[in-house]
Formats: C-alpha cells, structure tokens, sequence
C-alpha cells in the first residue's frame, strides 16, 4: 500500500480494486465455462457502497468499467441493464404507422441474461493510539439467474492509514 494523505477512498483505489478482481475472474474457471456455452448473455448490476465514502459516482463508473472489460475479452454477450426501458420503449413506438415496417425492430428480440456481475465495497476501520488505519474491500461476484448460485467470487483489500 503506498502512504495515504487521508483514510479516504479514491477513484485510483477502487480503479485498482477492480482491475485485480477483473483479473481473477478472467482467470476462473466460469470464463472457461462461458467460452464453451457459445457467449451467454450477461448484465452488471450496481456496485453497492457499504462504506461512509461519497462514491457512488465512481462506483458507477465501475459498472462500464466492467462491462468494458468483459466486452472487449469477448467471451460474452453484455446486456446494458440501465439502457434496456429506453430500448423497449423505442421499439414499441416504432410498432405505428409512422415507421417503415420493414426497418424497425421487433418486440420479442431482447435477450434475457443469464449471468449477473455484482459487488459492493465495505470497510473495517481500527483507531488505536493516535493511528487510525482503514481497510477497504471491494468484493465481486457472478450470479447464475436461475439458480442464485455464485458461480464466481473475489476480494481485493486497499489499507490506508495515518499516524498523528
């Protein structure tokens, strides 16, 4: 851990946090699973802040984090959760006469997900003597969406601290 000016969580943190919890599951055993189940549909859910931290801006910025990353392996199919309302509006509307049948997008072709990614991040906090040290954990799992079995999970700790 490098030395802390604060016990408060950054955007470098939870950047860090990610990218080593993005590694593990890129090395499990449900990724090799994923690559012979021909790219099942996947979707990221919130990050949920456990902490006393302001982070829920960064903590969305995570999701596409994620969903950048599991695009770009390309071993999956992601699904935007937050962008699908807007989606089956749209192509409800395209459903009147004011549309060229021929060019608009049919109901029924939304793809159910059969994955969840999702996390949230949690803190222990110690004071002792003038020294206070925080640790911060951001734990991620995969959820089948049939089942509700954690079919991949992992923790990755940032410890800062100040000595007065």
């Amino acid at each position: 851990d490098d030395e802390a000016m604060g016990t408060g969580l950054d955007r470098r943190d939870l950047q860090l946090m990610l990218h080593e919890n993005m590694e593990s599951l890129q090395n499990s055993a449900l990724v090799k699973r994923w690559e012979g189940e021909n790219r099942p549909a996947v979707a990221v859910l919130q990050m949920r802040n456990d902490t006393s931290e302001h982070i829920d801006s960064v903590l969305n910025a995570l999701i596409t984090e994620v969903e950048t990353t599991l695009v770009n392996a390309g071993h999956v199919r992601v699904i935007s959760r937050d962008s699908q309302p807007e989606m089956i509006a749209e192509v409800e509307k395209q459903q009147s006469d004011a549309f060229d049948a021929s060019t608009v997008s049919r109901l029924g072709n939304q793809v159910g997900v059969r994955y969840f990614v999702t996390g949230r991040v949690y803190n222990a906090d110690e004071r002792q003597a003038g020294e206070r040290r925080v640790q911060y954990f951001l734990f991620m799992r995969v959820l089948d969406v049939e089942t509700g079995d954690i079919l991949w999970q992992n923790s990755v700790a940032v410890t800062k601290a100040i000595v007065k």
